[in-house]
């Protein structure tokens, strides 16, 4: 017999809003899981809600039967900011838009974006290194600043010192937004004018005038194809199927969706990767001896990284503990089973990535920090869809090999030269509102700059 999903009592009208916007749905959800199970329910006012914790769960949804979980309603408050790009468009649109992008990002073609990525590693790399040891600065400032350069070089010739650093704060306050509107029973428009929605207005307009503008310089300048960067690309792309290239408005959406993807969760991931570093000496050790092996004293290049083994497992222990995109949401097309629990057509499923990686199931001490639970022979062990930092099934994360590629060159670089340590008081909190897994606050490191380094 089917049963039913057990979880916080719904209240009239706001089924379990207020119960979710205490603490925000990811915290909300962790204590939720502990009491309830697997499969928690949930009502978003009206409309139904199930959040899924165990990855058989996330493969029936993901592959097994993704032809009726598309994006939906699970992304609406998002299609305000990215319109109709790959993350949130459906059907024959996203199939389309896909074809024309995956050329460009498969392993061989991120190569070609090497030397952008090491370009702004050296740019890092001088800002610490102009510090002397023992000074303390805002690591995830600096994350945020490499990564927008990394994206600001590989899509646009660019570099975050021509002026697109104004753009992450408009980036947090749309994805803030976005966020918080989630939870909010009266979702209204962005038109009407209450604060939130004035603030949002603003930075989308500066994302927008930034876009916009970029792409009519490049078309009206005679230029197009000569400067073989993502923008030139995705301009020439066209659909191998039908032959039709993206509108103006198309490569807008999917200009944000490529710079929210390069910059915010790039970021985010790097941060926490740091934070992880500066509290586990073992794997700081670890790391300080492959980086030896490998490199004796020089700087990485793509050649190097399948060599960095340890380096790379370092990386994916900390996008389990902390994945940027913790939630990946989809919307049930038809009445449907999972794992038993029947749900009905225009259910909002939420398939909570960040309680995943922690299901005590599949990660043994899910709480502790073991870059080996990332060898071969552990990754081929477990669940198929245990670990999906970069989701699962036809749509993975287009952009995952070219951030990989970045956060590890990166990650060997500063180790490199540099141990880092926290500051005196630091907290590492979650933010319970933000559209992606960022810390609460500001993460000070110590800065010891190694000899040679």
């Amino acid at each position: 017999m089917p049963i039913h999903a057990p979880g916080p009592r719904p209240l009239p009208v706001l089924g379990t809003l207020l119960h979710l916007r205490r603490r925000g749905l990811l915290l909300t959800h962790l204590r939720d899981w502990r009491r309830h199970g697997d499969i928690v329910a949930y009502r978003f006012g009206p409309v139904p809600g199930l959040a899924l914790a165990h990855p058989e769960a996330l493969r029936h949804v993901y592959i097994k039967h993704r032809t009726n979980y598309i994006k939906g309603l699970g992304v609406e408050s998002l299609r305000w900011l990215t319109g109709q790009g790959l993350f949130t468009a459906d059907g024959t649109l996203w199939q389309s838009q896909r074809r024309m992008m995956a050329p460009h990002f498969t392993v061989a073609a991120t190569r070609n974006y090497a030397p952008a990525m090491l370009a702004a590693i050296a740019e890092v790399v001088a800002r610490i290194q102009a510090r002397p040891t023992g000074a303390i600065f805002d690591m995830q400032f600096e994350m945020m600043r490499f990564t927008m350069d990394v994206i600001c070089r590989t899509m646009f010739s660019m570099s975050v010192a021509d002026g697109a650093s104004r753009l992450s704060d408009a980036i947090t306050e749309t994805l803030h937004w976005v966020g918080v509107r989630g939870l909010q029973l009266l979702r209204l428009s962005p038109r009407v004018p209450t604060p939130a929605n004035r603030r949002f207005v603003r930075a989308l307009a500066q994302l927008d005038e930034f876009l916009h503008g970029l792409i009519r310089a490049r078309t009206d300048s005679g230029e197009l194809g000569q400067r073989g960067d993502l923008l030139d690309l995705l301009l020439q792309a066209t659909d191998p199927e039908s032959g039709r290239g993206m509108s103006h408005q198309q490569l807008r959406d999917e200009l944000v969706t490529v710079f929210l993807a390069g910059h915010e969760t790039t970021a985010v991931a790097l941060t926490w990767t740091w934070a992880l570093l500066a509290q586990h000496r073992f794997a700081r050790d670890q790391l300080d001896a492959e980086l030896a092996q490998v490199l004796a004293g020089r700087d990485p290049n793509v050649a190097d990284l399948p060599a960095l083994g340890h380096t790379r497992r370092v990386l994916d222990e900390s996008l389990r503990l902390y994945p940027p995109v913790w939630v990946n949401p989809r919307f049930a097309v038809a009445a449907d089973e999972i794992e038993g629990v029947p749900l009905a057509a225009n259910t909002v499923i939420m398939p909570m990535i960040y309680a995943v990686h922690r299901h005590p199931d599949f990660w043994p001490d899910p709480e502790r920090f073991d870059p080996e639970r990332f060898t071969a022979a552990a990754t081929h062990a477990r669940h198929p869809c245990a670990y999906l930092p970069f989701g699962a099934g036809p749509r993975v994360c287009l952009g995952m090999n070219f951030a990989v590629q970045e956060m590890v060159l990166l990650i060997a670089t500063l180790a490199q030269r540099f141990h880092f340590s926290l500051a005196p008081g630091q907290q590492l909190d979650i933010d319970p509102h933000a559209g992606t897994l960022r810390a609460r606050d500001p993460l000070h490191l110590r800065v010891e700059h190694r000899s040679g380094g």
